[in-house]
């Protein structure tokens, strides 16, 4: 059985590179490309209607809300608490490292710093190195 990605990102581009070399990897990819819609998605997952990802990875510049406010509110649901994120943002911060650290990001991922390639095998060894 595939492990199952959510790609909440905004840049069509980077969405159609990611999820062809995600998908060569062995990975299923989902996209959502609005912050609301993956605020609803969570709220399906929470009543039971939708299944939970293997892994977020959660862009935090979207073209309604901040990626933070998703993983905040995942990390206050019983039932999306424990979904893995990983942040993919271009923005180097310390002080949003740090959030992310508080609310159990997995990786904080610098998408200028990796390639799609390279992030696939980051993720690829994130769930070896899980297992």
């Amino acid at each position: 059985m595939k492990l199952k990605i959510l790609l909440i990102e905004d840049e069509t581009e980077l969405v159609e590179i990611y999820e062809e070399i995600l998908k060569k990897t062995g990975f299923e990819i989902e996209t959502l490309k609005w912050g609301n819609t993956a605020l609803e998605r969570l709220k399906e997952i929470k009543e039971g209607k939708s299944k939970k990802p293997d892994l977020i990875l959660l862009d935090l510049i979207l073209p309604d809300i901040n990626g933070m406010e998703i993983l905040e509110k995942a990390r206050t649901e019983e039932e999306t608490k424990d979904i893995p994120f990983f942040i993919l943002t271009n923005y180097s911060n310390p002080e949003l490292e740090r959030i992310g650290k508080e609310l159990k990001v997995e990786k904080y991922v610098i998408k200028t710093e990796v390639t799609p390639v390279q992030l696939a095998q980051i993720i690829k060894k994130w769930f070896k190195d899980k297992n």
